[in-house]
């Protein structure tokens, strides 16, 4: 005796259970429908006889035969037309559905189920198939959107704790900045002094100075009578003129004096992250700092060296307001440290200046990538670095100039010719090489008298941060 369909439990959605039920209903409505065909003629044609009955229309199934007796007074047609009614309901929703509106009401569901389910159902499927693909898919499905919500609060939790850990690091991060500031303007306020009570000093020698030339003038004109009392005095105040000379070289030196670098530092470290190539330093857009930008690094605690390389370079990444942030380039990553780079470090770049634009006098001949040979525009090249950051480069020497960059005198490395007979095109390039050479000369002689720093080419490169070894 076939089995009655069991009760569905569980979260399945009424799409799913009305597939299920049509199934059944279709299964059972195409022998119910036979034989209520049969039963229902044979109820017509009660009159007719038993057996040209049977003959004519077959024998039911035993299961509804049976079925009946047990129901005692009920029929087998009755039988089988409540049957036949509960697979249309459960199919369809309709008790008086007969077989063909079942059968063409579950053909077209399957059919919308392959077109808006294409994968998932077949156009052959029948329905306890796509009911059961269509379970599946719904199952997984519904644990796919369950791990989906555990990760998003995963998520959500992680943002929070990443919120709160870079909120306290900026808290950190911005009382430290405001502590530095406070740092910088005491210490501005203190340079400041500095050069009104250096200015005062200048002032007071050349007042002085100025006095004792009046003097002078004022004995020449006393008479002979006094001449050679005054010739006397004359030479002591000489003497004095001569000493406050020196006293005003000594504030100029004629060489370029490594403790002005430190006297005169661009700006300072203000964070340097142990073990990270990222410090920074309190110079901006404020000050006129470009990305690209290049500083040295020197310790404010000693002198700088003679070839005034300091202990790292920098580049500017990064530049903001006040700050701007810096990349280290030498030494560069995996490299021993020599000395570690640490707050309140001082950064200096030549060719800069916060206030004003210092000048310079290029002379000479660059060879600036090392290979030994001359650069035919290593001048340019060097001209190019000082406006770049800038600097300004004057061709003429005077007292505004701050510095001469010199390279190598013209004509140094040209190797002289072997004996015998030189076309006039070699002897007039010689003859240029020789005044360009005595020019040179002449230049760094005149800015030595002039107390004008004469920096070499190694050392205007470290002093602009440059990376090469």
């Amino acid at each position: 005796m076939a089995g009655r369909p069991a009760t569905v439990h569980g979260g399945m959605s009424p799409l799913v259970y009305w597939i299920i039920v049509f199934v059944i209903l279709w299964m059972l409505s195409l022998g119910l429908f036979i034989f209520q065909l049969v039963t229902n003629k044979d109820l017509a044609n009660r009159a007719q006889a038993a057996e040209q009955k049977v003959n004519r229309y077959g024998v039911p199934p035993s299961y509804y035969v049976d079925e009946a007796q047990a129901r005692r007074d009920a029929k087998v047609f009755a039988v089988m037309d409540e049957h036949l009614r509960k697979l249309a309901a459960l199919v369809t929703g309709t008790t008086e559905d007969v077989a063909p509106a079942v059968l063409d009401k579950a053909k077209t569901t399957l059919t919308d189920l392959a077109s808006r389910k294409k994968g998932l159902v077949a156009p052959g499927d029948h329905l306890l198939k796509a009911v059961e693909k269509l379970d599946k898919a719904h199952s997984e499905a519904r644990d796919e959107a369950d791990a989906a919500a555990r990760t998003i609060a995963d998520l959500r939790a992680e943002r929070e704790q990443l919120t709160a850990q870079l909120k306290a690091a900026q808290d950190t991060f911005e009382a430290q900045v405001r502590e530095m500031r406070e740092t910088l303007r005491q210490m501005q306020e203190e340079k400041t002094a500095a050069i009104q009570q250096k200015q005062a000093q200048v002032e007071t020698l050349e007042e002085t100075a100025k006095a004792l030339k009046t003097q002078i003038v004022t004995m020449e004109r006393e008479g002979i009578s006094t001449v050679r009392a005054k010739d006397i005095e004359i030479g002591q105040l000489q003497t004095m003129i001569e000493t406050l000379q020196k006293q005003i070289a000594a504030l100029k030196p004629s060489t370029f004096d490594p403790t002005a670098i430190l006297t005169k530092a661009d700006g300072r470290i203000l964070r340097a992250v142990p073990g990270s190539d990222v410090v920074y330093i309190n110079l901006g857009a404020a000050d006129r700092i470009k990305v690209g930008m290049g500083f040295e690094v020197f310790s404010p605690l000693r002198p700088a060296p003679p070839d005034f390389r300091g202990k790292a370079s920098l580049e500017v990444v990064n530049v903001m307001e006040d700050t701007a942030e810096c990349r280290i380039t030498r030494p560069e990553p995996g490299q021993p440290v020599l000395e570690p780079i640490v707050e309140g470090d001082i950064v200096v770049n030549i060719a800069y200046e916060r206030a004003r634009k210092p000048k310079f006098v290029v002379r000479g001949e660059f060879d600036l990538n090392y290979d030994g040979k001359v650069d035919f525009d290593g001048a340019e090249q060097v001209a190019h670095l000082i406006r770049q950051w800038g600097g300004q480069v004057v061709d003429k020497l005077d007292e505004s100039v701050d510095f001469v960059v010199i390279g190598l005198s013209p004509g140094a490395a040209v190797s002289p010719a072997p004996g015998g007979p030189v076309s006039e095109v070699v002897r007039a390039q010689r003859q240029q090489k020789a005044l360009e050479a005595g020019q040179f000369s002449d230049i760094v002689q005149q800015a030595q008298r002039m107390f004008i720093p004469v920096i070499t080419q190694n050392q205007f490169l470290y002093l602009l941060g440059y990376v090469h070894q």
